[in-house]
């Protein structure tokens, strides 16, 4: 792969007027197919698809995590409903309603506790993942902006390159005729 290599400018010393039309295609094909495999190295960016494959493990991870915990607060919950208390004190009732009462909240603050570690995992995880999508977005605008540069002037070299033979070719053709009207110019007055 001959990707952006210097020996496609002007001053690298590379003659462009001495190539032929098949030369100039090929190169201007060779620096398309440099753009498309850097366009594809781009699209499968090895790191940022790691780091994103194990963000998603750890999210499943905490989903799998946190629904354990609601199965256990659920299941709890059963368990309190069912119980059957006997009155033996008059106090007995209140003294249960406390206690339970403590145990929701002890519940529900630790899932409240695990699903905001959650949110902030996610929140970081999405920050990093749109900085590092950001810095591979600008590199591949860099690559493609120099690419576009590069190939425009190819093109241009190879327009200018075609405008210079089709004006030599042009004047030959001129004095070709020229030349040729006066011969027959003078074959005619040598007849007369």
């Amino acid at each position: 792969m001959a990707l952006f290599q210097n020996d496609s400018t002007p001053e690298s010393g590379m003659n462009y007027k001495s190539m032929g039309k098949d030369q100039l295609i090929m190169l201007i094909q060779s620096q398309k197919s440099d753009i498309d495999a850097l366009n594809h190295k781009l699209s499968s960016y090895e790191p940022l698809a790691q780091e994103k494959e194990s963000l998603e493990k750890q999210t499943a991870s905490l989903t799998e995590e946190n629904e354990a915990l609601k199965a256990k607060v659920t299941e709890l919950e059963g368990k309190f409903a069912s119980v059957d208390t006997e009155i033996t004190e008059p106090g007995s009732i209140a003294e249960m309603a406390v206690r339970v009462n403590g145990v929701m909240e002890a519940a529900q603050k630790a899932a409240d506790d695990y699903l905001a570690k959650i949110k902030e995992m996610h929140d970081a995880m999405k920050r990093d993942y749109d900085g590092y999508e950001a810095v591979a977005r600008q590199k591949a605008d860099a690559i493609l902006q120099k690419a576009n540069v590069e190939a425009e002037a190819v093109v241009q070299n190879a327009r200018n390159e075609a405008n210079d033979i089709w004006s030599t070719l042009q004047t030959r053709f001129n004095s070709y005729v020229a030349d040729k009207k006066q011969n027959s110019d003078e074959s005619s007055s040598l007849i007369e």
